[in-house]
C-alpha cells in the first residue's frame, strides 16, 4: 500500500511539473535570469518551447529552438518509467546507476551545457 501512495505522489508531482511548463509555454513567459540580467541566452534557453514542440511532433521546430529539447524529455519520460518500476517493486536500480556513473554524467553535462550555450547566443529564435 506504501508504494502505491508513493507511485500517485510522484505521477501528481509530474502532472504539476508537466503543466507548469505548458502554462509558462502558453503565457510566454522568460523565466532564464541569466538572459534577463546580461540579454544573452543561457544552455536552458527555448527549451521549454522545445519540449512542447517535441510534444507536438514537430522535430524541426523543436531542435531549431534548443537541441537539448528531445534528449531531456526522452531521458525524463525513461527515469519516470524507470522510478516507478523501482517504487512498484521497492528497488532503488535507478538511483544506484545514477550514483555509479556520477563522474560520467556530471562530465556530460558540463560539456553539453558549454556547447548548447555557444550555440544558443547565436540562435536568433530565442531573441
Amino acid at each position: 500500500m506504501k508504494n502505491i501512495k508513493n507511485i500517485v505522489k510522484y505521477i501528481v508531482i509530474n502532472i504539476i511539473v508537466l503543466v507548469t511548463i505548458y502554462f509558462v509555454y502558453i503565457n510566454n513567459i522568460r523565466i532564464c535570469l541569466m538572459y534577463k540580467l546580461f540579454r544573452i541566452p543561457c544552455s536552458g534557453c527555448g527549451l521549454t518551447r522545445a519540449i512542447i514542440y517535441f510534444m507536438k511532433g514537430d522535430i524541426y521546430t523543436s531542435i531549431k529552438y534548443n537541441m537539448l529539447g528531445i534528449p531531456l524529455t526522452i531521458g525524463y519520460i525513461i527515469c519516470c518509467f524507470w522510478y516507478i518500476r523501482d517504487l512498484s517493486k521497492n528497488q532503488k536500480t535507478l538511483i544506484n546507476f545514477f550514483n555509479k556513473n556520477k563522474k560520467i554524467i556530471l562530465i556530460l553535462a558540463v560539456i553539453i551545457f558549454v556547447l548548447n550555450s555557444i550555440r544558443n547566443v547565436n540562435n536568433e529564435l530565442l531573441y
